[in-house]
């Protein structure tokens, strides 16, 4: 008890923090499940509703015969589109062929590697031998405290200066500031935390420019290694969907990169996404949590809880698991050479081919 009662005199403030936090969110969440629960049941009477309706107007022949005619009505509206924009076809084709050589390159570098280890021979990619690290578990809680506290100060801020800046009521670009604001106070809390408060130094959070372009490569190879398992994985999941008919919700961003039309906010936001995004997430997910946690658990449920956090922080249900295991080649890879170089490359290398991929089905959705 008297353990406990000096614990809260310590940290009293955070405790506070905490409070506010849990507090915020009980405000917002009551109202919110509520309206969630009446349009629950509005949407399920539409439904039922529309069901009904279908099932007296046509036959199972007759939705099958119109589903076929809609596929066939894609296809050839796809069809003409690639026949009047060749520099779209163009760009398809390659996309197409890079991602089927970027599959089968993947799959000869995992029977190499599968080999290699059946062989018996240790994989060595290390730069610097992760040490154990100074902060803990509840540092990394004081953080996200700390990022979830700020962040509701933020939108409150936000509500009061949108009478004076109309633009803030953008969404779009509410959101993006949020993010751009949140995650550089999430360097300073880290920062502050593992160099400050413990006084450790950089290289203890993975920061290291040393053997750099090798740590590139690793990077490269691992992403492209487990491209092989994404797709299986997301066979499998997409097997799923289709049995049980679910239709996942679109993920903010993505609707952000397909409903914006200014052409410098899609810009600043490509490069956020693809650059300074992963650079941050990494510092915090890799070099902050996992030694954290790594410390307590050990490496493998290190791996698995930070992978299953990231995860559950990026993505919707469908998406979980996917994220799961690229969270997971994070981890090994950071833990293997020592440094964050790897695991941000690959970060970077995925999510910049994610919004190549967006733009490309906004072009063909445009055309």
């Amino acid at each position: 008890m008297r353990r406990f009662l000096e614990f809260v005199r310590k940290e009293r403030m955070y405790l506070l923090l905490l409070l506010f936090v849990m507090l915020v969110n009980a405000i917002v969440m009551v109202p919110a499940g509520d309206r969630a629960k009446a349009r629950s049941k509005v949407a399920a009477s539409e439904a039922k509703a529309i069901a009904t309706d279908a099932t007296q107007k046509a036959s199972a022949a007759d939705a099958k015969k119109a589903a076929a005619e809609v596929d066939a009505a894609r296809r050839a509206a796809l069809e003409k589109m690639f026949s009047e924009n060749r520099y779209l076809a163009l760009i398809f084709s390659l996309t197409s062929l890079l991602i089927l050589a970027i599959l089968l390159l993947g799959a000869a570098i995992d029977l190499i590697l599968a080999a290699s280890k059946m062989a018996g021979r240790r994989l060595d990619i290390s730069t610097y031998k992760p040490q154990y690290v100074k902060w803990g578990v509840w540092d990394v809680v004081k953080v996200v405290v700390l990022f979830l506290f700020f962040g509701y100060i933020l939108i409150m801020i936000e509500s009061v200066m949108m009478r004076i800046f109309p633009l803030i009521k953008n969404d779009n670009f509410r959101m993006i500031l949020n993010s751009s604001v949140l995650d550089i106070l999430a360097v300073v809390f880290i920062l502050y935390f593992a160099v400050v408060e413990h006084r450790e130094k950089l290289i203890a959070l993975g920061v290291s420019s040393k053997n750099f372009f090798r740590n590139v490569f690793y990077g490269v190879i691992g992403y492209i290694a487990i491209i092989p398992v994404l797709i299986l994985v997301l066979a499998v999941i997409a097997f799923f969907v289709n049995m049980f008919k679910y239709v996942p919700e679109k993920q903010a961003v993505v609707e952000l990169f397909l409903k914006e039309k200014d052409t410098r906010f899609l810009f600043y936001t490509s490069i956020f996404a693809a650059v300074f995004g992963p650079i941050i997430e990494e510092l915090f997910f890799r070099g902050f949590m996992y030694n954290a946690f790594k410390k307590r658990i050990g490496i493998f449920w290190a791996m698995l809880i930070t992978a299953a956090t990231f995860a559950a922080l990026h993505a919707h249900a469908v998406g979980f698991l996917p994220i799961m295991v690229l969270g997971m080649l994070l981890a090994y890879l950071y833990e293997k050479t020592g440094t964050l170089v790897s695991s941000i490359t690959v970060h970077m290398i995925h999510n910049l081919s994610m919004v190549f991929l967006v733009f490309l089905v906004k072009q063909l959705g445009a055309g």
